[in-house]
């Protein structure tokens, strides 16, 4: 049954509806929150810093959840916390995701002094982590099942790479895993599976499966808090599968096979407490960086365990295996190498098994991490076919002797078919005749140049075709080097120079060494003819002017300021016989090329170069021109040249003086700045004398966002700057003018409106803003659902109840209470206390120290609270969050700064699941009252917050309150 179809990219949008390309999403968590069963989520391109958790998303056979990479694209997860979780879910598919941690940004250091912190995000984030989810109470979402992670690239988590636990009918195949497990106090792998649970009690088929991965690097260097010491740190691990959490026996069956694991910590499969395993074509090679004594291949406390056609390379003085406390454990057509501890069964009397002893695997390049088998490997059709059926491999012929068999390891050598070389040599499309005396001819050259003829080499043969040895006459060399091998059915080229500086007639022999039984050495007749050298001659002139070589009088480029450009163009001529090279122009400082040097001027031909000066620092600049070039008298070609920058002229701000009395001045959004010297305004006085009104001169804002309610008005000394929240170059300076001063005044009985601004989309004055006097000490604004600014002093100030006020404290400590409406209340400069009040306000505390207060003075409801906006908490300013404990009675804590009961506060997105108080969404900046505890819900709580940006927060960065 097919679901939906939604998409991610790095160029998408949280607002749109993610179900298509171009109106993708822009976050995981977005786009994983709308998931239903059944829908499939395409990952596309861009870098995304937060992974995802999927949440009881359970499926069936024919209604899997996907999400996967879009089809040809890359996207990468990159994040210094979990990557992605998937709890309580079935029929699940993650698929072809480039997933990074942050260890490489995590020291031991740190981590060792955290190792007893089993809570610490920073050293236990895991790459890929499906588990049961459940309550501190063992209250949670039922047992993973039917699981598979495919083609994922999983690096440098500092837990687990990918991490099952509880889980059944589990896949993992087709992965890159590296770098993980390094730091975590809980004791991480590269890819495990910790205890299981029965689904069913299927016992024919595989449902535990771990293969086609590589696996490196994972390494645990932390102590698994549990037994105080390092136990971890394998590659691939079987954990207790052999039982479920509850104790009860699992009854089915685990596959590892063809997967590659190198350079792990320590083993590079590890099988303890697990039953019923096969171990199959793995190559496991010098594992055991950490733990020495655990061997390539680990079989601890197990039983009915088969490991068969495995590469066992163990690193230096280590063994190759280990069987410890096992019952019915078999190692049989293993190659096992650089080791001389080896146990092949637990039954030390055990006969028949035929493991290779001794015998280097050949791989193509260990140190590059290339484990396919050179041929003659001892590794060749040396395993056994019972297991192809199982893991699907298919045996090639890689020995040639007529008889397939399964290789030895992860890597199935090619069919090796017995053939032989023959050469062909070709002038162009002609064929060369082995020992031909007629020469090919190069043709006629002058001294110092070169002639190249170009040869193709087949091997027409079905065995590769080895090279060696080319001799050649004198006046004759090869250009490059001679390639060594031709594959059958290929070719390659040669390319032979004439290019000697001695005048004369060459030939001779051109003879090739080669495997061909019957054509070597493989050779033929070349020859060629070098005349006297041509000479070119150099003149370099300035317009019709000739340049003397060496000439220290300058050519005077002329004045320029500095953002423009003087340029002078040259001529170079070749009055001589033979093409003039040019290379390797010198400027003095200031002076660029324009364009390209050209690098030849034939004989009796000329061209030219364009040199700018340009520089953006003024001053005098001087100094040589200098070309080499092949003159054998004149290179380097230099003369002196020179130029002077001087200084651009300061950009000005327009300054506008309108007549005296009832001038409009527009400006328009993005006009950029003016300062205005002489602007009327309406004064202190709510009811202006004749001779004010007769003075007052208007501001026209014309554009979108130049409203009041964006309005900022900054007094910078005696001048008065008026600009516009969140729009851009648009700036006015009233200069010799104060704040207080600049009013709108609504029409009385006896006066009509009058005011100082007109704002977008107004065609009157209206009482939209109010300026509170400089020495005033009122505590309420004038009028409701209005702008108000207030003055520098410390202000008490109360809006009005069910109005939407915007309150501007400017200057001074001041303490704003919206009351109820949706109030926009700014601080300004100064330590402020901000108390929204009932309904959905936006808090902006500005520069200082502000405190954002949530007090009702009675029990927490949404209603009263509301949800506020905190547009820019700024913990490093020191600005907190007060919570009255009236208000949020749920709070243990006793008062004061941060909180004394760590359980009252977590940061978590999985708020709804989560036991504290207060909880803060670290993804989406939601900050919510959990009233209701570890119980469903929030009770009578809820979201109280929002924090724009999603900034860092800490218990510290609140206050509680009696």
């Amino acid at each position: 049954m097919a679901g939906k179809t939604y998409y991610v990219s790095g160029t998408g949008n949280d607002k749109s509806n993610g179900l298509k390309e171009e109106t993708a999403f822009r976050t995981l968590t977005k786009a994983v929150s709308q998931l239903q069963t059944g829908d499939t989520l395409y990952v596309m391109n861009g870098t995304y810093d937060k992974g995802f958790t999927l949440f009881n998303k359970n499926g069936s056979p024919d209604n899997w959840t996907t999400i996967k990479a879009y089809p040809g694209q890359t996207p990468k997860i990159q994040t210094t916390g979990g990557g992605i979780n998937v709890f309580s879910s079935s029929y699940v598919r993650i698929e072809g995701l480039d997933i990074e941690g942050n260890r490489e940004n995590i020291t031991l250091e740190y981590a060792l002094s955290q190792k007893d912190n089993l809570n610490n995000p920073l050293t236990y984030a895991n790459g890929i982590a499906v588990q049961a989810w459940k309550d501190s109470q063992g209250v949670g979402g039922s047992n993973p099942h039917h699981i598979v992670i495919t083609g994922n690239t999983v690096s440098n988590f500092p837990g687990g790479g990918i991490a099952f636990s509880d889980s059944d009918y589990i896949t993992v195949e087709k992965n890159v895993v590296s770098g993980n497990a390094w730091y975590s106090p809980w004791g991480n792998q590269g890819i495990t599976a910790l205890n299981s649970f029965n689904l069913d009690n299927n016992t024919t088929d595989y449902r535990i499966i771990f293969r086609d991965n590589i696996v490196y690097d994972n390494q645990s260097l932390v102590p698994w808090k549990q037994v105080g010491k390092i136990t971890e740190g394998h590659g691939i691990m079987l954990d207790t599968t052999m039982e479920t959490t509850s104790g009860v026996a699992y009854s089915g069956k685990a596959l590892i096979a063809n997967n590659t694991t190198y350079n792990n910590g320590g083993a590079g499969i590890e099988i303890f407490k697990a039953t019923n395993v096969d171990v199959v074509n793995n190559t496991a090679y010098q594992n055991g960086r950490v733990l020495t004594d655990t061997g390539e291949i680990g079989v601890l406390y197990s039983e009915n365990v088969r490991a068969y056609n495995n590469i066992l390379y163990a690193s230096n003085n280590q063994k190759a295996n280990s069987i410890k406390f096992a019952k019915n454990v078999t190692f049989d057509r293993n190659l096992i190498y650089n080791s001389n501890v080896f146990q092949a069964s637990d039954n030390l009397k055990a006969t028949g098994l035929q493991n290779i002893l001794g015998q280097d695997p050949l791989f193509v390049d260990a140190t590059k991490k290339n484990f396919a088998l050179k041929p003659g490997s001892a590794a060749i059709d040396a395993g056994s076919n019972a297991f192809n059926a199982i893991t699907g491999n298919i045996p090639l012929d890689g020995d040639g002797n007529g008889t397939a068999l399964i290789d030895i390891g992860a890597s199935e050598a090619p069919r090796m078919i017995i053939t032989a070389p023959e050469i062909q040599v070709l002038n162009g499309t002609v064929d060369i005749a082995d020992g031909s005396t007629t020469a090919i001819n190069f043709g006629d050259t002058t001294a110092g140049n070169t002639l190249t003829k170009t040869f193709t080499i087949k091997n027409t043969g079905t065995a590769a075709l080895s090279l060696s040895n080319l001799k050649l006459p004198d006046g004759f060399s090869l250009v490059g080097t001679l390639p060594t091998s031709v594959a059958a059915n290929a070719s390659t080229t040669i390319s032979v120079a004439l290019n000697t500086t001695t005048p004369g007639t060459y030939s001779g022999s051109l003879s090739l060494n080669n495997n061909d039984s019957n054509e070597s050495p493989f050779d033929f007749a070349i020859s060629g003819t070098v005349k006297p050298a041509l000479a070119p001659e150099i003149q370099v002139l300035n317009g019709t002017v000739d340049i003397a070589d060496g000439s220290t009088t300058a050519i005077n480029f002329g004045d320029t300021t500095v953002g423009n450009t003087l340029t002078k163009t040259f001529t170079i001529k070749n009055t001589g016989t033979d093409a003039l090279s040019l290379s390797n122009l010198k400027l003095p400082d200031g002076f660029s090329l324009v364009g390209t040097l050209p690098t030849s001027v034939a004989a009796n031909a000329s061209t030219t170069i364009s040199v700018a000066l340009n520089t953006t620092t003024p001053g005098t600049y001087s100094g040589s021109l200098s070309l080499n070039n092949n003159d054998s008298n004149e290179s380097p070609f230099d003369f002196a040249i020179s130029g002077i920058v001087k200084p651009a002229p300061a950009p000005e701000i327009p300054v506008l003086n309108g007549t005296p009395g009832n001038d409009t001045f527009i400006t328009r959004q993005g006009g950029g700045s003016y300062i205005i010297t002489d602007f009327g305004g309406v004064g202190t006085s709510s009811n202006p004398s004749a001779a004010v009104i007769a003075k007052v001169d208007t501001l026209q804002f014309i554009g979108a966002g130049l409203t009041a309610r964006n309005l900022q008005l900054t007094q910078n000394g005696n001048n008065l700057e008026v600009t516009f929240e969140d729009v851009a170059n648009t700036k006015v300076t009233l200069q010799n003018f104060k704040l207080e001063n600049l009013e709108n005044l609504a029409a009385s009985t006896t006066l009509p409106a009058i005011g100082n601004i007109l704002f977008d989309g107004q065609a009157k004055v209206t009482d939209n803003f109010d300026v509170i006097n400089a020495n005033s000490t009122q505590t309420s604004i004038f009028n409701t659902n209005t702008v108000t600014f207030f003055n520098d002093l410390n202000n008490n100030i109360t809006g009005f109840d069910n109005s939407n006020d915007v309150i501007n404290g400017q200057g001074g400590n001041d303490t704003i209470n919206g009351n109820s409406g949706d109030d926009l209340l700014r601080g300004g400069a100064g330590n402020d206390i901000l108390i929204g009040g009932k309904g959905n306000d936006t808090l902006v505390g500005g520069i200082g120290a502000d405190s954002f207060v949530y007090d009702t003075n009675a029990a927490f409801t949404s209603a009263a609270v509301g949800i506020d906006t905190i547009a820019d908490f700024n913990r490093s300013g020191g600005d907190k969050i007060v919570l009255d404990k009236t208000t949020f009675g749920a709070i243990t804590s006793v008062v004061g700064t941060g909180f004394s009961n760590a359980s009252d506060f977590q940061i978590t997105s999985l708020g709804a699941v989560s036991n504290a108080v207060i909880v803060y969404d670290p993804l989406t900046g939601h900050l919510v009252y959990n009233q209701n505890g570890s119980a469903a819900g929030f009770g009578s709580g809820g979201q109280f917050a929002q924090l724009t940006g999603a900034p860092t927060l800490t218990a510290s960065d609140f206050i509680i309150q009696a």
